[in-house]
């Protein structure tokens, strides 16, 4: 009997070292998402997948899982007894907490042998992206008129005309038919001004997003209203796009990770448009690629492909007022601007509206 259960011991013991020793062998794992794109807070499905395929089993394996601080859950951990060629699919649910691109960190596995005398661990990565997307807002609840001239929140007033309402002058640029011509006002300024209407008949728009908040960009950039101009850039954009109005993109800011540079897209009314403009909203990071005086030349060079342009900015920069003034010569503006900083020192021509969130910090 003594000579049966050493010989059961040291089968046992030997039995335990071929497991542990063999543990990692044709061991696989990954983790699957339901889909990459995802609102703040939405349902994101993991499928962890683990597959053993050999002829012997892992007696005990401890698979800890690390998402990152951005999620619901930064890690979970799990144990498992995996039989030989056996595939284990499981599911967990998490939700994004923060705007952006994400990538799941990795895991962590940990075999242990039958007896608990050894440990091993591996590492693996899961190389896994989720983009969340920008906060979904209405316009009204982001921006409010900076002054009362300019009445209430709507797109159509930045595209539709409605030649009974006279807004004001302005320089004649070329293109403005002549029975627009303020003749009373040209003779006196000694120059050629056209009538400013409340309204325009043309019926497209680019929108343009700077992620410039501060020269130079990465010193002390302003996140919450850089995050805030991104919010209001979806919220602008699904607003045109609902009022039947083709919109464009483009954007001095990118992510490293993904792009190369900013980003300019013409305007269109296709849904998947739209979607593209919000998946790059979602990933937008702090990079800039280069300053807006320069952005507001390139589009001054396809200015005749759309007929106003939205312009959203954190804040305005000091060196940001020229330029500004200068391109609404050009065409209709509208300046969407999160911090009411040097607005007084924009020109009449442009259609000034300002966050309503920082607005009210600002004034308690």
């Amino acid at each position: 009997m003594l000579w049966a259960f050493f010989g059961m011991l040291i089968a046992i013991i030997v039995l335990n070292e071929v497991l542990f020793y063999y543990g990692e062998k044709k061991l696989s794992y990954g983790v699957q998402t339901d889909k990459n794109v995802y609102e703040i807070g939405e349902e994101i499905t993991l499928t962890p997948v683990i597959e053993n395929r050999k002829i012997l089993s892992i007696p005990f394996l401890t698979v800890t899982e690390y998402y990152g601080e951005k999620f619901s859950e930064s890690q979970n951990t799990y144990h498992l007894f995996v039989m030989p060629l056996q595939r284990i699919t499981l599911e967990h649910k998490i939700h994004g907490k923060e705007r952006g691109l994400h990538t799941l960190d990795g895991a962590q596995l940990k075999m242990t042998d039958l007896l608990g005398f050894h440990n091993k661990f591996l590492e693996k990565a899961i190389n896994q992206e989720v983009i969340i997307l920008p906060r979904r807002k209405n316009i009204r609840e982001l921006i409010m008129p900076f002054d009362s001239l300019h009445g209430a929140v709507s797109v159509k007033r930045w595209i539709v005309d409605d030649p009974l309402m006279l807004r004001g002058v302005r320089e004649y640029t070329g293109r403005e038919s002549q029975r627009y011509i303020h003749w009373p006002s040209s003779l006196k300024h000694q120059r050629i001004l056209v009538k400013q209407f409340d309204f325009t008949t043309d019926r497209s728009a680019m929108v343009f997003l700077s992620m410039e908040s501060s020269r130079p960009y990465w010193k002390d950039p302003d996140v919450e209203a850089l995050e805030e101009s991104i919010i209001t850039a979806r919220a602008v954009l699904e607003e045109l796009m609902k009022e039947r109005i083709p919109a464009g993109f483009s954007s001095n800011g990118y992510n490293a990770k993904t792009d190369n540079g900013g980003v300019s897209f013409p305007p269109g009314l296709s849904p998947k448009n739209l979607e593209k403009y919000t998946m790059l909203l979602g990933k937008m990071g702090v990079i800039v690629s280069e300053s807006l005086e320069t952005s507001l030349k390139k589009i001054s060079r396809n200015r005749s492909s759309f007929q106003v342009v939205v312009l959203i900015v954190p804040k305005v920069l000091k060196e940001h007022v020229v330029p500004i003034n200068e391109f609404s010569k050009n065409g209709k503006l509208v300046l969407i601007a999160m911090r009411e900083d040097h607005l007084t020192e924009i020109s009449g021509n442009v259609r000034i509206y300002k966050g309503r969130d920082f607005c009210a910090a600002e004034d308690t």
